[in-house]
């Protein structure tokens, strides 16, 4: 499914996201750049309904990784309801912050390494919210990852079938590289030898290759899918 401006004003008849993030709101969570986004951007609070809602309205023992997921007053609700792991970078927080939540949960929920270093475990949902491809291109290497170890995956997949790309320099040396984000059309490509297991069609496949009205500023597009795993 592709998001559109439609989709959108639907969801702001009910904003209960933007309601549960001031409820939960205190002096460590606000400041994060996660919850900073989701408080100002509706379209962001739009997708995260759609793709964390069951878990936040309902208890139970789901157990849920969550990659790239950041943090925001939202956690906390995830963490009560569910057994909740996030992998996250936090690229956009201080560390200091990142130590004040553990403190506080005094649970060992988080990890601030590479997915990729990880040993994957079991889980009932794996979550990659807004990571691939356009943070991270190695979308067929997390989802052959991940796939024998969840019962579903849930990817929000965003890219630019307009080109759009981004002067980046290695950390390993001081060469600089373009890096030219994916299209829907090698997206979709990708996606195709997972069509048995995921929950649209090859007609919709198909249309991400069509520019259509983002609800993004920058005119990404944004794509949600859910594969079935092999637990």
């Amino acid at each position: 499914m592709i998001y559109n401006n439609n989709q959108l004003q639907e969801y702001l008849k009910n904003d209960w996201i933007l309601t549960m993030l001031k409820e939960e709101e205190n002096e460590i969570n606000k400041d994060f750049r996660s919850h900073i986004w989701l408080t100002e951007m509706d379209n962001k609070r739009m997708i995260y309904a759609d793709i964390y809602g069951e878990y936040l309205k309902d208890k139970s023992d789901t157990r849920i990784l969550d990659v790239g997921g950041g943090f925001s007053s939202l956690t906390s609700v995830l963490l009560r309801n569910c057994d909740y792991t996030l992998i996250d970078f936090f690229a956009h927080d201080e560390k200091e912050k990142i130590e004040k939540v553990k403190q506080q949960y005094n649970k060992d929920f988080l990890s601030d390494r590479e997915w990729s270093a990880e040993i994957p475990e079991d889980y009932d949902v794996v979550i990659a919210n807004d990571i691939f491809p356009d943070v991270d291109q190695r979308m067929e290497m997390f989802i052959d990852t991940y796939l024998p170890h969840c019962k579903e995956m849930k990817l929000l997949l965003t890219f630019y079938n307009k080109p759009q790309w981004y002067l980046t320099r290695r950390t390993d040396d001081t060469e600089l590289l373009t890096f030219l984000s994916w299209d829907g059309e090698i997206t979709a490509l990708k996606l195709r030898k997972y069509l048995d297991r995921m929950d649209i069609d090859e007609t919709e496949l198909e249309e991400m290759k069509n520019t259509q009205e983002s609800i993004y500023r920058n005119g990404r597009q944004v794509a949600y899918v859910k594969l079935k795993g092999d637990l």
